[in-house]
């Protein structure tokens, strides 16, 4: 199944200007205990917890209560080939969301560095089933000295859960741009677009084996085919980062699938027709 690249770039530029909208409001801060965050906007729904590796966990292009696509997408690092850390660990979180909730800005920081991401949600309506995420990353280096930096982005988008997902990234080494994923029943799928810069690695592969190679700070092995299967895919960008200086990366996500019907439903349906054809044979032999 083939992803219509222009439904993703009109809804790509649709996203963009409504992005820039929201970010002309003032942004309400949202401190507390609670570190799991909901995103509403146009029939879309995403929630990201902020205070743990699961990151953004859950995301619904039919509202609140729709099918999740999606169990986990987070970021790593590595410091001068350092251990690799989940961006959660580094502290000092701040974050603050929109007035319409559409919109979450979130901040870790420490002495070495900080981590600024930014989350807009965009969805295209009730009943469309699609919606568009954009997500820009700020890295700034907060110690005396340059240092290299490894920075990581782990995917996995689970398609109507079904654990029949096919993933291919677009791009080479040094230059990887983009991925598409579908899945072997119904919708269209997800794609990511990396507007700058660039990743210099990228992985596609089984899921676990995907977080394995991030969560231990491994250079991304080129793989750009996984699949069908419960399949992910990571980014990694290489840098250095004098100090005070620092590294923007741009991204957008288009989600758009046709969700199929829950478990207990089809079961009823399968069900009421079973019993349908049960009354008939029995009716016919007694006739």
């Amino acid at each position: 199944m083939k992803i219509q690249s222009t439904f993703f770039t009109s809804l790509r530029q649709g996203a963009l200007g409504a992005s820039l909208a929201v970010l002309g409001l003032t942004i309400m801060a949202s401190h507390g205990t609670a570190q799991t965050v909901t995103l509403n906007n146009g029939g879309s729904v995403a929630t990201v917890n902020l205070g743990s590796s699961a990151g953004m966990d859950y995301w619904s292009v039919e509202g609140a209560g729709g099918q999740n696509q999606l169990p986990q997408q987070w970021f790593w690092y590595s410091v001068n080939g350092g251990a690799a850390q989940a961006i959660n660990q580094i502290g000092g979180l701040t974050y603050s969301t929109s007035p319409d909730d559409s919109s979450l800005t979130a901040t870790y920081q420490n002495s070495t560095l900080s981590v600024g991401i930014v989350y807009t949600l965009q969805g295209s309506g009730v009943g469309s089933d699609a919606a568009d995420m954009l997500e820009s990353i700020n890295i700034v280096n907060n110690s005396a000295s340059g240092f290299n930096i490894n920075f990581y982005q782990y995917s996995n988008f689970n398609l109507l859960q079904n654990n029949q997902n096919t993933i291919n990234v677009i791009g080479s080494p040094g230059s990887y741009s983009s991925i598409i994923q579908t899945t072997m029943v119904g919708g269209n799928g997800i794609e990511e677009t990396i507007d700058n810069p660039l990743a210099n690695y990228a992985e596609a592969g089984l899921a676990n084996s995907v977080l394995a190679d991030v969560t231990a700070g491994n250079t991304l092995n080129g793989s750009v085919s996984a699949g069908p299967g419960n399949v992910a895919w990571a980014f990694e960008w290489s840098d250095s980062v004098g100090s005070g200086n620092n590294l923007n990366i741009y991204k957008d996500k288009d989600l758009s699938i046709s969700p199929v019907p829950e478990p207990t439903t089809a079961g009823l349906v399968a069900l009421g027709l079973g019993a349908f054809g049960f009354v008939r044979r029995v009716l016919k032999r007694n006739i």
